[in-house]
């Protein structure tokens, strides 16, 4: 009887219990418990227990997904320890939290994929309305919170937004991730009179974009958007027209940036370069870090330590294999979302890494898991869909 209580009480509550999860997961890093413990790990937590908690039949796209992760944990780890002792146990224990908080948020929004959706979007506004406010306050009045890395800033850097902890890249980044979500969800979602709302959100962000001068954020939304028509239009030549205009304008913008691009595409190409030292498997957590440091090389990196792109980090590292299976899985997530139709959900999980070639790292953006989890969740309600459709 117990049980069945609980499990009565986890299918009422479902909802609101996913809106603080969420909430509390992209929130709780800004709110310090004690100097080495913040409210988000209370909330991965509770993840955790939910997961433990709620019964649901496990999917194809749960394992594949849970299984790259495990795969992406122990690989890594085993590769810090096999070069040596650079790490310290509290940053492994920081490294293995990321396989268990994916595996847990899955194992909880897969219950009911459909409903996490339209949980998510709510979640989105309540974050982009507050940190949209806080971006346009910091920027008008110069204000910053002590915890924002522009706290005591001077000059034009007084006038960036960064939040409450971010610095104005991570800020930016998944401030138009939240944005094109909204999107996406009321494109799809939503009837016509709604759309307005994702167009919206797009629109608030772009002042915020072009203050904390964010390309990468301002060309990723014009290429959803552009998606987004592309899909509307049914000639040919139209569309013909509108993908040459948008491969010069790209090529205009990276002729104009080169100054800030070429030493990115030096730390790319050397991310590659690095699996030859490496033996293909990586140097292990941090493994960007301490191979551009290694390096010491300014012709190269131009000073610059980071991978600035996630994609770049899991080849630094975790090596070959795990960047391949990376690969596939978003492939694979991308194909089940597809079942659905050609919207912008489809393209989401490409967006999603575009995006991720703006923070320096993103190994610990800890948010930009839950929207990766969101994006599994879309497939796995797409491949429900589809399934209903042909039975």
């Amino acid at each position: 009887m117990t049980h069945q209580a609980i499990d009565k009480a986890l299918k009422k509550w479902y909802k609101p219990l996913m809106a603080v999860v969420c909430l509390g997961l992209m929130f709780g890093h800004m709110v310090s418990i004690t100097p080495s413990l913040t409210a988000m790990h209370i909330f991965i937590a509770i993840t955790v227990a939910l997961a433990l908690l709620y019964k649901t039949t496990t999917s194809r796209i749960f394992l594949l997904t849970g299984g790259y992760f495990l795969i992406y944990g122990a690989w890594t780890l085993a590769v810090t320890l096999l070069w040596g002792d650079s790490i310290t146990v509290k940053e492994a224990l920081k490294f293995l939290t990321i396989p268990v908080l994916v595996i847990a948020l899955l194992r909880v929004m897969l219950v009911s994929p459909r409903e996490m959706l339209g949980v998510f979007f709510y979640v989105c506004i309540g974050y982009l309305l507050t940190m949209a406010t806080m971006g346009y306050a910091e920027h008008f009045t110069g204000w910053h919170m002590p915890t924002s890395a522009l706290y005591m800033a001077e000059g034009d850097a007084k006038f960036q937004a960064s939040g409450i902890s971010y610095n104005p890249n991570d800020y930016s980044v998944l401030l138009i991730m939240a944005a094109l979500y909204i999107f996406a969800y009321s494109l799809h979602f939503m009837d016509i009179r709604r759309h307005i709302i994702g167009y919206a959100a797009i629109v608030a962000c772009l002042p915020i974009m072009l203050w904390n001068d964010c390309r990468t954020g301002l060309g990723v939304s014009a290429l959803a958007l552009i998606w987004h028509f592309m899909t509307k239009i049914k000639r040919r030549n139209i569309k013909t027209a509108i993908i040459i205009c948008t491969l010069v304008a790209i090529g205009i913008a990276v002729v104009t940036n080169w100054c800030i691009i070429s030493p990115r595409l030096q730390i790319y190409g050397t991310a590659f370069v690095s699996l030859y030292d490496s033996y293909g498997i990586g140097f292990g957590i941090n493994g960007d870090k301490l191979y551009l440091s290694e390096l010491n090389n300014y012709d190269i990196t131009k000073g610059i330590i980071n991978a600035h792109s996630y994609l770049s980090q899991i080849l630094f590292t975790s090596g070959l294999l795990v960047f391949l299976l990376y690969c596939v899985l978003t492939a694979t997530i991308i194909k089940r979302a597809s079942s659905t139709g050609r919207d912008l959900f489809v393209v989401m999980p490409i967006l999603y890494l575009l995006l991720l070639f703006s923070p320096s790292s993103s190994m610990y953006l800890w948010a930009h898991y839950l929207f990766f989890c969101i994006y599994v969740c879309y497939a796995a309600y797409a491949t429900i869909t589809d399934n209903k459709t042909t039975t």
